[in-house]
């Protein structure tokens, strides 16, 4: 990877990937307001709540280990529940009424066909 956009771009690529492999419909990437961004937005149907919008960021890091679980803190998280009160009223979704749910995805490149990916949600 070059530059950290296309180390970012990447990322994003794997992590859309590995999402539609686990069945997630992804809806939307990269919804940008002024207060912030969501990577990924998606459907999946989660075993407790079934059909679920889900809000996923994704921090992708060359080799390092450990760093981009870090780089997803309280103001990261605030950004992203305002990012998706936007996204809900501008697409008619009542999020007072539809199980959402935030998560994360980190990816660790060592070069184009050696990564790790891990998933997470973000409780609330």
């Amino acid at each position: 990877m070059k530059t950290k956009k296309e180390l970012g771009n990447r990322g994003e690529q794997i992590a859309t990937d590995f999402l539609f492999k686990l069945n997630y419909d992804i809806v939307c990437r990269n919804f940008k307001i002024r207060e912030g961004e969501i990577d990924i937005i998606a459907w999946h149907k989660k075993s407790f709540l079934g059909d679920t919008l889900c809000f996923i960021e994704v921090k992708t890091r060359q080799g390092e280990i450990g760093s981009a679980e870090r780089a997803v803190d309280k103001i990261k998280i605030n950004k992203m529940l305002k990012t998706a009160k936007i996204f809900c009223l501008k697409n008619n979704i009542d999020s007072s009424n539809i199980p959402i749910q935030f998560e994360e995805i980190s990816i660790y490149i060592n070069n184009e066909k050696d990564y790790k990916i891990f998933h997470y949600e973000i409780p609330f």
